[in-house]
């Protein structure tokens, strides 16, 4: 075989991997989605079509191998973008307890700029990640590239500065989830609903909770990493039921991590990718040319 033609058959193996990593809602999917009634609910309901929300800070995490199945299934967690390349959630949520280790950011990816979670829309955007801070409580996933902030459709919130004031019961706060409704079924759409704090029980007490009161337009069942926030700044992420962790408490931690919130070294990486790859392929034909 001749160089040349060695080099264009990597090339279009090249091409050919790419595409297929980057297909995702297939027919299949589309008719999958269908048969389970994903979003039936917000078609019956008024309530729940009122409580949609734009929510431009809210970030879907999914894992990219069930993705691959049909769009939104690979969706294991929320999110909110704090920064150009940072999103944060929960550490429970980047944890595979299945296989009690941490997910690798090749196995994640993160939809930004819908609240639609089985559909992409024109303002739908995918990003990989790479690299994942964690502690037990909360975790720092910063984006392959910095995110086009949008006002409205993709737009970051602020970090707190200290923990939530007491009495927490005289605030009211927003909640955007996804998840799932009283009949048992996914949700298609993000909801936000409203809620006040209080002081936790014995068994959620400590210096890391924030806890609240149930409320009839909660879903039956919410989102880990879901966000808790007033006005435009962040005060919590879902990790349990009515239990938030206090994002406060960690701000000195997370800006250690993320630096100014951009992703710097995402060009140097591309770069030094394609100059490995390229010279792959020289030593390829090197040899081929010997033989």
């Amino acid at each position: 075989m001749q160089p040349n033609e060695h080099l264009r058959k990597l090339i279009k193996i090249f091409i050919f991997a790419f595409l297929c990593t980057e297909m995702q809602t297939t027919f299949t999917g589309r008719e999958q989605t269908q048969q389970r009634s994903i979003g039936g609910y917000f078609k019956k309901t008024t309530r729940a079509n009122e409580l949609a929300s734009t929510a431009p800070y809210q970030a879907s995490i999914r894992l990219i191998e069930a993705e691959r199945d049909y769009f939104g299934k690979g969706h294991i967690c929320s999110g909110a973008l704090v920064a150009p390349s940072v999103v944060l959630t929960v550490g429970r949520c980047v944890y595979n307890y299945e296989n009690r280790k941490a997910y690798h950011p090749a196995e994640l990816r993160v939809m930004l700029g819908s609240t639609l979670r089985f559909a992409p829309t024109v303002h739908t955007s995918l990003f990989g990640v790479t690299h994942i801070y964690r502690t037990s409580d909360i975790a720092v996933l910063m984006l392959e590239r910095d995110v086009t902030i949008v006002k409205g459709i993709v737009q970051p919130l602020q970090l707190p500065e200290a923990s939530m004031p007491e009495p927490w019961h005289s605030y009211t706060y927003n909640i955007s989830t996804w998840g799932v409704n009283s009949e048992g079924n996914e949700l298609h759409e993000l909801v936000t609903y409203t809620a006040k704090t209080i002081n936790c029980d014995d068994k959620q007490a400590d210096q890391v909770t924030i806890c609240l009161v149930k409320n009839s337009d909660m879903i039956r069942s919410q989102d880990v990493g879901a966000p808790l926030l007033k006005e435009n700044c962040l005060l919590g992420l879902r990790r349990e039921e009515d239990s938030f962790v206090d994002v406060a408490l960690y701000v000195d931690w997370i800006e250690e991590q993320i630096g100014d919130g951009s992703n710097q070294n995402s060009a140097i990486w591309g770069i030094l990718g394609f100059l490995a790859f390229t010279a792959h392929v020289l030593n390829c034909s090197c040899k081929n040319r010997l033989y």
